[in-house]
């Protein structure tokens, strides 16, 4: 517009329905033209309201869709192939530990990545039966995730690498160049998704899959929830595990299967 001549306060719905096909012209993602709109929309709701545009103009840019994105596209692993990622490191080496490990509490906790990777080594916490994980997730929340199955692995991990008492410390951290000792910081998140993607490739899995964005931290988490629904778990309580705040987000991980409908039918009590 500013190209054209044509300031902010003088912009109507047709200019942003131009603008909008030079964008997919010029082969813009549908998440980046859907994210722009809904900045333009937001700043002419606001000028709406403060008097410096007619109303009649607003719902007109307020109007226009965006693209159609499609949710959700990371791959989940199938059951047989979580398995063989998780078991890929070789466990007689102190970065393998590290990595089964790390595999492992994502795929009992379904923490993002980025909970993971700032967890410390005090961020265990232990019961009288049982140990669990407490992390920050998204939107600062704090949860405690139960590691059950993990829980031996994380502690072996722990004893070799001799940090168990460094409760400040790291959970997770890179090896040294002695490729024997560990250096005190976290991994990162760049560092998590190569160790991930080398051991899926190594497990013979296809990490570069053409649908959805190609199997990285995130399927680790998508597996895990997936996988709990197919095994009977409630969707609400899948969602506290998640994290999510509205159980429409948890819903997306179902995946429908064709004997739904019948098993839906068998649960009808009307004769």
């Amino acid at each position: 517009m500013q190209e054209q001549g044509i300031g902010p306060l003088q912009v109507t719905g047709d200019h942003v329905r131009m603008y909008k096909a030079a964008l997919l012209g010029a082969g813009q993602s549908a998440t980046t033209i859907a994210r722009v709109l809904s900045v333009l929309r937001g700043a002419y709701q606001q000028f709406g309201s403060h008097g410096l545009l007619p109303w009649v103009r607003v719902r007109d840019i307020q109007a226009i869709e965006s693209p159609r994105i499609e949710k959700n596209t990371t791959p989940a692993l199938s059951e047989i192939e979580a398995k063989k990622l998780l078991h890929a490191p070789d466990r007689s080496t102190i970065q393998g530990l590290r990595d089964h490990a790390m595999l492992f509490v994502f795929f009992k906790t379904a923490a993002r990545c980025s909970a993971v990777a700032n967890a410390c080594v005090g961020s265990i916490e232990r019961t009288d039966t049982d140990y669990y994980l407490s992390v920050r997730e998204k939107g600062n929340k704090r949860q405690r995730k139960a590691l059950l199955e993990a829980a031996p692995s994380v502690l072996e991990y722990l004893e070799a690498a001799g940090i168990r008492d460094d409760i400040e410390g790291p959970l997770f951290r890179p090896v040294a160049k002695d490729r024997s000792t560990l250096l005190r910081r976290h991994l990162g998140r760049a560092t998590i998704w190569k160790i991930v993607k080398g051991h899926a490739r190594q497990a013979g899995i296809d990490v570069d899959r053409l649908s959805g964005r190609g199997v990285a931290v995130h399927s680790l988490r998508k597996t895990a929830l997936t996988n709990a629904l197919e095994h009977g778990a409630k969707i609400e309580q899948v969602q506290q595990l998640a994290g999510h705040s509205d159980i429409r987000t948890t819903q997306l991980y179902y995946q429908p299967r064709e004997s739904d409908s019948e098993n839906a039918a068998r649960h009808i009590q009307i004769r």
